[in-house]
C-alpha cells in the first residue's frame, strides 16, 4: 500500500487562548469525525498541560484521551514519542518547536504558526521552511 503525502496545515494564532481554542477545536473536530489525532508536545509538562485542558474542555463535557507513550486504541493520545504513531493517527497535531521528521503515517499535520512571541515566530517560520523544502504541501490559514 501506498503512503499518502500529508497536508501540513499552519494556524495561525496571536495569543494564548487562541491556541488552547485551537488545541480544543481540533480535538472535538477529530472525535466528531471518528479520526485518530495524536498531539505530540515537547515535554513531559507539556503533555500534563494538555492532558489537564482536554478532560476540562468543552466546559460541559470532556474529551476522552490518554497521554502515553506507548501504543493504544484511544482516538485522542498525547505523547512526547516523536516517530511514533500510538494510536494510528490519521492527524498529528505537532505542539513541538520543531517539524515533524517522520510524516508519512499522516493524512494531515496541524502546525501552530505562533505569533505570541518573537522566537515562537521564528521557530513557526522555521518549521514552515523546513516542509517547504521537503516538498510538501503546506496550507497556512
Amino acid at each position: 500500500m501506498k503512503q499518502s503525502i500529508p497536508k501540513i496545515i499552519f494556524y495561525r494564532v496571536k495569543d494564548n487562548q487562541a491556541k488552547i481554542r485551537f488545541i480544543c477545536t481540533k480535538a472535538q473536530e477529530a472525535l466528531n469525525q471518528e479520526k485518530r489525532l495524536l498531539i505530540l508536545v515537547p515535554n513531559p509538562e507539556a503533555g500534563h498541560y494538555i492532558d489537564t485542558l482536554l478532560w476540562r474542555q468543552p466546559e460541559e463535557d470532556f474529551l476522552p484521551h490518554v497521554f502515553t507513550q506507548s501504543s493504544t486504541m484511544e482516538w485522542i493520545a498525547i505523547t512526547t514519542q516523536e516517530g511514533a504513531n500510538l494510536n494510528q493517527a490519521d492527524l498529528l497535531l505537532n505542539l513541538c518547536s520543531h517539524s515533524v521528521q517522520t510524516y508519512q503515517p499522516y493524512h494531515e499535520i496541524y502546525e501552530l504558526y505562533d505569533e505570541t512571541h518573537p522566537q515562537k515566530l521564528e521557530s513557526s517560520k522555521q518549521r514552515l521552511k523546513d516542509y517547504l523544502d521537503k516538498g510538501l504541501f503546506v496550507k497556512e490559514l
